[in-house]
């Protein structure tokens, strides 16, 4: 007997501290996909307003998220990042847990550097 799974998921992970909400989205594969998507964006935590990953905005979020979406390969996510987010595709062919250990990851990454913070990061 063949079952389908899928993993869908969303996550707002808020540090009123630092002034920050990351935003993350993973959603099914599309029509013809193989891997669930996994997407990252920032917003202010007081006003919900969406923020550029840019140094104007933060120089912190500008020099992190360079390195973060490198190291999501370790929670199996391929990644870009612009301005705007990060955007990337889970290794193809997992299982819908293993998706969701590699979100535990990635949110934990997270949440490790981003607790330490004891004011705004917001320029």
């Amino acid at each position: 007997m063949t079952t389908a799974s899928a993993t869908k998921a969303n996550l707002d992970l808020s540090f009123p501290a630092a002034g920050v909400t990351f935003n993350i989205a993973v959603e099914p594969p599309d029509e013809g996909g193989s891997a669930p998507t996994f997407t990252l964006a920032v917003s202010d935590a007081s006003t919900g307003q969406k923020l550029r990953l840019a140094v104007d905005v933060s120089p912190q979020l500008a020099d992190w998220v360079r390195g973060y979406s490198r190291w999501l390969v370790r929670a199996k996510v391929k990644a870009t990042h612009d301005e705007s987010g990060i955007t990337g595709t889970f290794a193809p062919d997992l299982q819908p847990e293993q998706v969701l250990q590699g979100l535990r990851d990635a949110c934990e990454m997270i949440r490790q550097r981003f607790e330490l913070y004891e004011e705004s990061i917001l320029v």
